[in-house]
């Protein structure tokens, strides 16, 4: 799939920064905080925003966004890989009216769905509303965005948090314009969940490892084992 769109924009760099964000220590107390009504995290309140195209969000925010989307009933990335499977090769078919037909609903539920986001933006793109393209964009880079600011994502301390198992290798391949070389996964010194991989850089430099904070979606994983 060629992305050809507004997310060819985005300034790439191969260090992301500080470390804003410790799973650890940070996720329980940032879910918390979405789930109160009365709080500014509230995930209705961020989601809201995030929806309308609201600029003036933070990372920070859209980072809490993020985090208050695992803990919502319906998150179950692994379960919904094979409908943006589906989404992703209706789209390679030119099949672009199916694919806004399916992720019209799609979408609603699963908002920090990048894989969805991507496609849906593209379909608009292919039919011509640009508009409509450059929106479901600019949601999919801001999670991009978000995910950079959380953490440089160079040891197993300072992964960087992501929603779904495969949002790691956009993150390389979309944002940092890398190659992907192999895949892993492993856990920190806490015994959370990472998915571990290996960027060759856009550049000819050596390739390194990068850690993902899986954790959410390995433990919504376990729950659907549970509950069959």
């Amino acid at each position: 799939m060629k992305y050809i769109f507004s997310l060819c924009l985005i300034v790439c760099f191969l260090r992301c920064g500080a470390q804003n964000f410790n799973y650890h220590k940070d996720y329980d107390s940032i879910l918390k905080r979405t789930r109160d009504i009365k709080d500014n995290l509230y995930y209705r309140k961020l989601l809201g925003r995030f929806n309308k195209y609201d600029t003036s969000m933070t990372d920070a925010e859209v980072l809490a966004l993020m985090i208050g989307y695992t803990g919502q009933p319906q998150f179950a990335p692994y379960s919904d890989l094979s409908t943006e499977r589906k989404i992703y090769q209706l789209n390679d078919e030119r099949k672009y009216d199916e694919v806004l037909e399916i992720t019209d609903s799609f979408v609603i539920t699963h908002p920090l769905s990048q894989k969805t986001l991507l496609e849906r933006s593209y379909a608009f793109h292919k039919k011509g509303e640009n508009d409509s393209a450059a929106n479901y964009a600019y949601r999919c880079k801001r999670i991009l965005k978000a995910m950079a600011w959380s953490a440089d994502g160079l040891t197993p301390e300072t992964a960087i948090f992501t929603v779904g198992p495969a949002d790691g290798q956009d993150f390389i391949t979309k944002y940092l314009e890398g190659e992907i070389g192999s895949m892993g996964s492993g856990r920190d010194s806490y015994g959370n969940f990472l998915d571990i991989l290996t960027i060759k850089p856009k550049e000819k430099k050596s390739s390194y490892k990068m850690y993902f904070a899986i954790q959410p979606a390995s433990s919504s994983l376990m729950q659907e084992f549970k509950t069959k």
